[in-house]
């Protein structure tokens, strides 16, 4: 048996908040915020999709809705400074290749 906890959208439709696999434990006013169920669908999410649960409170029907899978905005400042620094890399390697060609240009080239 599994406590299922909701936020109402409208009458039949309603997104999953919270699952609880031990209802005995809660109390009576939890248990009448919410449904009690047998089962609970796992979801057969797409790649690069994220999966929203729902429920219709009258009916207990439960499915999931697939959403496109958007980067956190401390994913996208992560591959910034990843990039950010590959190209300092580079850039650090040209300065150090002018240097040494200026180098030579102005000592002459080694000799042995």
């Amino acid at each position: 048996m599994f406590y299922i906890g909701y936020e109402k959208i409208d009458e039949t439709k309603a997104r999953v908040t919270l699952i609880h696999h031990f209802p005995s434990e809660l109390d009576q006013e939890m248990l009448d915020r919410g449904l009690l169920t047998e089962t609970v669908p796992e979801p057969q999410t797409p790649t690069g999709k994220l999966a929203r649960q729902y429920v219709n409170p009258k009916t207990k029907e439960m499915w999931y809705e697939y959403v496109d899978d958007v980067p956190s905005p401390l994913e996208d400042r992560l591959k910034k400074v990843e990039s950010d620094t590959s190209e300092n890399k580079q850039a650090n390697l040209d300065t150090q290749e002018a240097v040494l060609q200026l180098y030579e240009m102005v000592a002459g080239p080694a000799t042995k």
